[in-house]
């Protein structure tokens, strides 16, 4: 790629929300990894049972993600540096639902960008951002079920 080619897409305005939504492709990929872990390390039936349940929720909508931007010849981006794990249930699905509310908001905003961009990636996202709500509400019902208290 030329000098020319790399400042034309550095101002491209497709270019600049690709890589915006190659970012939220690695977060969702890095919250899908975080709770297939923590399911790993759960001990409680139920609880494992709807970590594991929202993991692969979040791995479907990593690979929906993976699959738009690889269209454009796009990669999502790695996630950065590995967030800490909690002491506990409670910590751990904490900071899941943390990352989850992040991503959901970060497909808030994809979507109002992408509708002046192009119309058909905004749809899927909106109908990709709908889909979160159910999971969110998983780990958010998950977190209310554990102790704060409790040590693993």
């Amino acid at each position: 790629m030329g000098i020319l080619e790399t400042i034309r897409t550095a101002w491209s305005p497709r270019a600049r929300l690709l890589r915006r939504l190659a970012a939220i492709a690695g977060e969702n990929e890095r919250l899908a990894a975080s709770l297939e872990r923590h399911a790993g390390l759960c001990g409680y039936p139920g609880l494992k049972s709807g970590l594991a349940t929202a993991a692969v929720a979040e791995a479907a909508d990593a690979q929906v993600l993976r699959v738009l931007l690889l269209a454009h010849d796009v990669w999502p981006t790695l996630p950065g540096v590995e967030r800490r794990e909690g002491a506990n249930h409670w910590a751990r699905i904490g900071a899941d639902l943390a990352a989850a509310i992040e991503l959901v908001r970060g497909l808030t905003a994809a979507v109002a960008e992408w509708e002046g961009v192009d119309p058909a990636i905004a749809e899927r996202l909106r109908e990709l951002r709908v889909g979160k709500d159910q999971t969110l509400r998983l780990i958010r019902d998950l977190g209310l079920k554990c102790d704060p208290q409790a040590l693993d």
